[in-house]
């Protein structure tokens, strides 16, 4: 027994004291190289006197030294061109059990079928990326295959029975591509090992009734979000289901699934239930009453529920930690046992008819970090007074009927990162007290009856990107301490992921993914705000949207606006601003959406882009600005037009009386005809009346044509 441990001891030391192997070596050098990764990429670190096996991202075997495992996750960086993936070159390492690509800017593969020859491939990670075209049919052959992530790329083509013949296979996870056509769930009822299966988000149709079929597996995780489970012979649940005993998600979210929801879909599976955005109908689904349901996470979101909650409802669910039922037609008061769920994090109530107050023990010393109450029929006070929810980042209470002034316990939820209370009737000032928002993002009070000056401590929250207090009765000045805002100032990264609801160029839009880390904005229009508006705004280079309308703004357009290269929509009208719009405003070439209507404003509109593209109701209300677009010239130019008539005059007037008569053209061509003749007849006449010099002139002639021909020859 001692020898045998021995022999394993000096193999393994043997294989460390080796190294990686130099042929695998240069393959993983060619990698690199094909990668074309950039100087922050870990990859760089990757030096060709070093052992491979030692290299980040690189797993060798302890025994052979063989690479066994690369792992390049976001090896590339962002602004980097997309990366034509090379497959034969991994295929050269021939005991690769596991391929992780994801994240790499993956638009093509070369050579897809050198992966089948790596027999011993357990786990292949392509996802996040972008990859077009078919999945190989050889990849539905690989023995040793368990585990395959292609997520969120562009890959085609038919699923039908590419996995059939994988029967090693634990996760299969292909949601959000463009694969196409029918596909039956009972093509996977021999894969004994499956636990994991996510088809969600493709134009794809499942089918998983006919033909009648028995799963072998027992799945722990089942996602089909999106993929057409509505096909005409199944509307329902599908029946299999039921046969799983240790499901712990189930997501069959986008499918246009009707009916009730099942009682034993509460308990059969332990951890999380989405079923949004379908035509489910009926009450709440309550389950047993003396049977609690394990459900961490319960989304039932847009649908046609309807009726009140249980009051009871932490006992049903005693372990949620996130509850989802907005849109939805949901009535009543909100249960006041929510807040004996000691685990929930996050309750979205929003979009149904809930009325009444929101319950004092639910924001007492609570752990939520999102709540969403928003567009319901809630009254009283904004929050409890005695509310105090120190990890909360999202607030959305906008669209009901809270009245009062803004609560000074705001200021416990020092981490928030979304407040939005529009369209309420909040009234008052806002207390400086509650800006102690390091993270605030988006600060959104439309729509209310706020009064008094901004307060200067909102120029302290260096992170907001959307600000709007729009619809309100705030006077005096605009603060300029406002340019110093960093977001506004330069590019940030956003930190909220929620979507965001922001007015600009007229219309309301909602922003969430890339146009959210895109946008920032500024609404302050509809108030009693006075004074000039500070040439400070000027500095907010990173500026997308601002709105100062329906004020009582006085002073000029600020020259410092030419350094808004990234406005996109600027709305002054109905202010008393005055004199001119500065000619180098032009440099805003961002700009789509421009109105300075109903102001004083005068003199000529800058010409060309992007102020001339704009229409005329862009510039409604100013009797003394002129120039295109608008009807009116300016006087300038009129003059300018009778100078440059009466200049044109005058020149032809002085051209007609410097003509001579060596300017009419039937003199002009005599005269070239006459000198023509004289010339020719002075050279050609000798030659006929002179003797000696018609000899000459031929001597000449023949002494060239003598010297031509020497040199010819």
């Amino acid at each position: 027994m001692n020898n045998y441990l021995l022999i394993i001891l000096l193999s393994i030391c043997c294989g460390l004291c080796r190294g990686c192997l130099e042929e695998e070596r240069r393959a993983l050098l060619q990698i690199r190289n094909s990668i074309g990764y950039g100087p922050k990429s870990f990859l760089s670190s990757w030096l060709s006197d070093d052992d491979c096996c030692e290299w980040d991202g690189v797993d060798c075997s302890l025994t052979t030294s063989r690479v066994v495992g690369i792992f390049l996750f976001y090896a590339r960086e962002e602004d980097q061109l997309p990366w034509s993936a090379d497959l034969s070159l991994f295929a050269q390492l021939t005991q690769l059990r596991d391929l992780q690509l994801r994240g790499n800017h993956i638009d093509t593969l070369i050579a897809p079928e050198a992966l089948c020859k790596l027999h011993n491939l357990q786990q292949l990670d392509l996802s996040e990326n972008s990859i077009e075209g078919e999945m190989h049919s050889c990849w539905g052959n690989m023995p040793s295959l368990k585990i395959l992530k292609l997520s969120k790329n562009q890959f085609q083509g038919n699923l039908s029975s590419i996995f059939s013949n994988l029967t090693l296979i634990e996760t299969v996870d292909v949601s959000s591509n463009n694969f196409q056509g029918l596909v039956a769930l009972s093509s996977f009822a021999n894969l004994s090992k499956l636990t994991y299966l996510d088809l969600s988000y493709n134009p794809i149709q499942v089918e998983a009734e006919t033909p009648t079929w028995v799963p072998s597996f027992q799945l722990q995780h089942l996602l089909l979000a999106g993929c057409n489970l509505s096909h005409p012979s199944n509307h329902g649940i599908p029946s299999f289901i039921s046969t799983q005993y240790n499901l712990q998600t189930l997501d069959l979210s986008a499918n246009s699934l009707m009916g009730s929801v099942p009682t034993w879909m509460l308990y059969n599976i332990s951890s999380v239930l989405r079923l949004r955005n379908n035509m489910f109908f009926g009450k709440f689904p309550q389950g047993y009453k003396n049977f609690p349901s394990p459900l961490v996470e319960l989304d039932i979101s847009s649908n046609y529920f309807k009726g009140s909650l249980p009051l009871n409802i932490s006992t049903l669910f005693p372990s949620l930690y996130q509850f989802n039922i907005s849109s939805n037609g949901f009535n009543g008061i909100i249960p006041p046992s929510l807040d004996q769920l000691p685990k929930l994090q996050h309750l979205d109530l929003s979009n149904n008819h809930f009325f009444g107050e929101i319950p004092r023990r639910l924001t007492e010393n609570s752990p939520l970090w999102y709540l969403n109450l928003s567009n319901n029929s809630l009254q009283g006070e904004l929050l409890p007074r005695d509310s105090s929810m120190k990890q909360l980042r999202w607030l959305l209470l906008h669209d009901n009927h809270f009245a009062g002034s803004m609560p000074l316990c705001l200021s416990n939820s020092p981490s928030l990162m979304l407040l939005d209370a529009r369209n309420n009737y909040l009234s008052g000032s806002i207390p400086s007290q509650i800006l102690v928002f390091q993270n605030l993002g988006a600060l959104l009070l439309q729509g209310n009856q706020l009064e008094g000056n901004i307060p200067l401590q909102l120029c302290q929250l260096q992170k907001i990107q959307f600000l709007d207090l729009s619809k309100n009765f705030f006077s005096g000045n605009i603060p300029p301490c406002l340019s110093g805002n960093l977001f506004w100032r330069k590019k940030l990264q956003a930190s909220s992921w929620v979507p965001i609801d922001f007015n600009t160029k007229g219309n309301s839009y909602s922003y969430q993914g890339i146009p959210l880390t895109l946008m920032t904005g500024i609404d302050l229009s509809a108030n009693h705000l006075s004074g000039t508006i500070p040439i400070e705004i000027g500095e907010l280079q990173e500026l997308r949207s601002l709105n100062l309308s329906h004020n009582h703004l006085t002073g000029h357009f600020p020259a410092s606006f030419k350094n808004l290269t990234n406005l996109e929509s600027l709305d002054l009208s109905h202010n008393n601003l005055t004199g001119k719009i500065p000619s180098e405003s032009v440099q805003m070439n961002s700009l789509s959406n421009f109105n300075v209507a109903f102001n004083n404003l005068e003199g000529m509109v800058p010409f060309g882009q992007p102020f001339s593209t704009f229409t005329e109701s862009s510039y409604l209300g100013n009797p003394n600005l002129c120039g295109e677009p608008l009807r009116r010239k300016c006087s300038n130019e009129v003059d300018q037009d009778d100078d440059n008539g009466h200049q044109d005059d005058e020149k032809e007037e002085k051209h007609v009386e410097e003509k001579g008569i060596m300017d009419e053209p039937l003199f002009f061509y005599s005269w070239v005809a006459i000198a023509y003749a004289l010339g020719f007849w002075s050279f050609i006449a000798p030659i006929f009346i002179s003797k000696n010099w018609r000899k000459r002139y031929f001597a000449i002639v023949d002494g060239y044509i003598d010297m031509f021909l020497q040199k010819l020859l």
